[in-house]
């Protein structure tokens, strides 16, 4: 089974765009703790930047296929839906509309950030141009917001 570049990059946006949503909306409810809402509003605007850069991307990407073997696809594909928290449209904000701590908030941040990593690392693995080394970057950049996220809990 096969996935164009301009499929992954739709799911890579998305996930990205739910962050941000999350992030400034989890901020606006969590004023008493002005550590964590800063650290909000810090990973949100990181999160438009990403998505500034798989827009970017796109082009380079169309030509790009991802593939999957049957019994990887099906796994995959519900590893998207089910296992990465900010997977389908609009969830960042009705998951913020859910937390009343900001140690709720972190939790959700964190798995978010982790999921990220997983998704990236899965995308990473089955590339083969020089998107590489952007993917790679935001791998690591994905990791460094979860290990200052951690920082927090």
């Amino acid at each position: 089974m096969f996935y164009s570049g301009q499929e992954i990059i739709e799911i890579a946006v998305r996930i990205e765009e739910n962050g941000y949503a999350f992030y400034t909306a989890a901020a606006d409810n969590i004023s008493e703790s002005n550590d964590v809402r800063s650290l909000f509003l810090d990973l949100a605007e990181k999160e438009v930047m990403h998505i500034s850069i798989f827009q970017k991307l796109a082009d380079r990407f169309e030509s790009e296929k991802f593939e999957f073997n049957p019994e990887d696809a099906s796994d995959y594909m519900n590893h998207l839906a089910e296992s990465h928290i900010f997977g389908k449209p609009g969830t960042g904000v009705e998951l913020a509309k859910t937390v009343t701590t900001p140690k709720e908030a972190l939790a959700i941040a964190f798995k978010f950030e982790n999921d990220s990593v997983t998704f990236y690392q899965e995308l990473f693995k089955r590339t083969e141009t020089d998107a590489r080394k952007l993917i790679s970057q935001i791998i690591d950049e994905e990791k460094e917001h979860a290990a200052e996220i951690k920082t927090f809990m």
